[in-house]
């Protein structure tokens, strides 16, 4: 009879487990604005404290240039070699030339690219609904609407000084 109350409670403490690891969501999360001098400004979408990311934009705060991560492509394509990602949101596009690194974590490369801080597509971001990204047979997206606010520090943070 014990035993069947601690089997009983270890595979509901396991069962537990995976629920609450199947309910651990990506969110869009800023970082660096909070400092006084900080040297970067972080939006990235992912789930925190964990390696689940979609990606990541960044800039130097006042740079003007934003730096783009994208964490997983496709295996169709090869870390080394140039890229294009196209950014949608509704009906606004952007593309931008990177480069496609390493990723052994994945299996498949990343993309890094970058694009300047006034480009539409950051205030497409802060209005519409979903970001789409496209990069060889890859498709990825993001919600955005809980993002606005965050959005709109990050592209003030970023904007030429």
């Amino acid at each position: 009879m014990q035993r069947t109350f601690a089997l009983a409670g270890v595979l509901s403490i396991l069962a537990l487990s995976g629920l609450c690891a199947q309910t651990a969501q990506r969110v869009w999360t800023l970082g660096g604005l909070e400092e006084k001098d900080a040297d970067s400004i972080y939006l990235g979408f992912g789930v925190p404290e964990s390696d689940d990311s979609l990606g990541s934009f960044t800039c130097a705060p006042g740079s003007g240039v934003v730096k783009i991560w994208i964490a997983e492509t496709s295996d169709s394509l090869k870390a080394g070699d140039k890229a294009t990602a196209i950014f949608s949101v509704g009906e606004k596009k952007s593309k931008v030339a990177g480069k496609l690194v390493a990723n052994e974590e994945a299996g498949v490369p990343s993309f890094e690219g970058r694009l300047p801080a006034k480009d539409p597509i950051f205030a497409a971001m802060t209005s519409g609904e979903t970001l789409n990204i496209a990069i060889g047979g890859a498709q990825r997206t993001a919600p955005l609407a809980d993002a606005t606010d965050k959005f709109k520090k990050f592209a003030a943070a970023c904007a030429k000084r």
